[in-house]
């Protein structure tokens, strides 16, 4: 440790312990096994690591705010325990708890698990071969003759009927299923976080094997006449039913939690659920790989021109300024992208007619990304070293609010293309990517240069000057916005083009088969529209 500066060192270790807890607290106010065995897992670390992320680059600003008055030594302390007391506290707890919230949405809780659950109880299913012997195996050892077991499970009404013998088939065949997968290597870690729950399942099973071994001898032993034994069979089936649906959904839940959870790919996943004898087909996840892409490039577009940049003491940029400001407003485009995604994949109010756009849902979702935008790149400035001769060194709410309108222009231009999109009804989802692109990207580039001038009259606005910066470097700064804009009008509204539209495919066939999924695309889309 010789030579480190320790304010540096406490600093890192009280970012260290920052992760630790915020990590910890991502799963509030539920058990961590509950939402980590809930959801996909690539979703799950991903919404995980952004949590963390916001709250270490929280402490990391208020700790050099605190920082300027005290020094570091005693702004760590500090800050760490403000931000134990934060969720406490009246508004600023009411603000962690959405910001949990949304996080938790970003990992797919509960959404995930219930849409999986939907998806395999609305599903045919085929009883495994295995579920028979089970039956008759179990039924036996509770004294029920082998005759009167193989009468109740032929579905004809003449001990039970057709419902109840199916459903407790259907029972047996998962608990079987369950335990051959038990035996699987790769679901050690899922059965031994739902341990719990299995427990209480295997009692529960017992219980219901057990009781309706009792209710089978009843009709055995009971002799009445035939109009009689009917009521009889019907009441009896009524009753094994009852026993048998709770374990039913028990069992399909853990079968959705271990298709998330622990596989990957989406047709392992489906080929997982068959095994069951399900046949369903399940949504498409909207991937997260052209966001890492463009949250990459927005960075390095933001942090290029400064290797260019020959400035004057007055306006020099750090790396640590550079660095946090440029990842600001990464973090700030990937609110835009959600902006104009999020909506329309889970409300009404911001899908396309046939009719007619949105235009509402543009003034809403496009006041909401400006005004969360303009809040972080506000508390970066404010925060962050910033030479004086800038203008967010002395006015931090005149350049966020500057800088913002590419978050807005951002929002509505993509949810313009991607309702364009949706109410072309194509299926060909690479069709028209170039056309988006060159559009998104000559918007951007306009955009930038409005900014870049909005900065220079401002700036002069307040008694400042922008430094001297070569027209060579202003027109790369405009160019490489407009890169970044033909990537984002290239990867986003046919990414989420084909995540919406595969659903709705996955609605269409489901209703041909009998077998409507309503989860899988709204209903009010003209192209969903499904004659009863």
């Amino acid at each position: 440790m010789h030579g480190l500066d320790p304010s540096i060192v406490a600093l890192g270790l009280g970012a260290i312990a920052v992760c630790v807890v915020s990590a910890i607290d991502f799963h509030a106010p539920f058990e961590t096994a509950d939402i980590r065995f809930a959801v996909m897992r690539d979703r799950y670390y991903f919404a995980v690591f952004a949590y963390v992320t916001v709250a270490v680059t929280f402490y990391f600003f208020v700790a050099i705010l605190m920082s300027r008055g005290t020094g570091l030594v005693v702004a760590i302390p500090a800050t760490i325990a403000f931000m134990v007391l934060t969720p406490h506290l009246p508004v600023l707890g009411w603000v962690i708890d959405f910001l949990r919230r949304m996080m938790q949405t970003l990992a797919r809780y509960p959404q995930a698990v219930e849409t999986v659950i939907v998806a395999i109880a609305r599903s045919p299913i085929k009883v495994t071969e295995r579920a028979r012997p089970e039956l008759q195996r179990e039924l036996e050892g509770y004294g029920v003759p082998a005759r009167l077991i193989e009468k109740a499970l032929n579905d004809d009404d003449q001990v039970l009927a057709p419902g109840a013998a199916n459903m407790i088939k259907q029972v047996a065949s998962l608990h079987t299923s369950f335990v051959e997968l038990r035996g699987n290597k790769r679901f050690k870690r899922f059965f031994r976080a739902r341990k719990a729950a299995f427990d209480e399942m295997e009692r529960q099973y017992r219980r219901m094997l057990r009781r309706s071994a009792r209710a089978l001898l009843l009709t055995d032993d009971i002799t009445v006449s035939a109009l009689d034994a009917e009521e009889l069979a019907y009441e009896i089936s009524d009753f094994i039913s009852e026993e048998c649906e709770d374990l039913r959904v028990a069992y399909q839940r853990r079968l959705a939690e271990a298709t998330l959870s622990v596989v990957d790919r989406r047709d392992s996943r489906m080929e997982l659920i068959s095994s069951f004898g399900y046949q369903t087909v399940l949504p498409q996840p909207l991937p997260f790989a052209p966001l890492v892409i463009i949250f990459v490039l927005d960075f390095v577009v933001s942090v290029a021109p400064l290797f260019f940049m020959n400035l004057s003491k007055n306006y020099e940029v750090g790396s640590l300024t550079g660095g946090l400001s440029s990842g600001a407003h990464a973090v700030a485009v990937m609110i835009s992208i959600f902006f104009a995604i999020y909506p329309k994949a889970s409300t009404n109010f911001a899908r396309p007619s046939l009719y007619a756009l949105p235009w509402r849902s543009y003034i809403v979702f496009g006041a909401l990304s400006y005004l969360l935008g303009n809040f972080v790149l506000w508390i970066t400035y404010s925060a962050i070293p910033i030479a004086p001769g800038w203008l967010a060194s002395g006015h931090p709410l005149a350049a966020s609010s500057l800088v913002s309108l590419v978050f807005l222009v951002n929002t509505l231009v993509l949810s313009i293309l991607l309702d364009v999109r949706l109410r072309a009804d194509r299926l060909d989802y690479h069709e028209a990517r170039l056309r988006d692109g060159a559009t998104h990207a000559v918007v951007m580039a306009s955009v930038m240069l409005c900014v870049l001038i909005g900065f220079t009259l401002v700036s002069r606005h307040f008694g400042l000057n922008m430094p001297y910066i070569s027209w060579l470097v202003y027109a790369g700064i405009v160019a490489l916005f407009g890169v970044l804009g033909f990537v984002m009008g290239y990867l986003v509204p046919s990414t989420a083009e084909a995540y919406i539209e595969a659903n709705k495919l996955i609605r269409k066939s489901s209703a041909l088969d009998g077998n409507r999924l309503e989860w899988a695309a709204p209903v009010s889309q003209p192209s969903t529209q499904l004659r009863s």
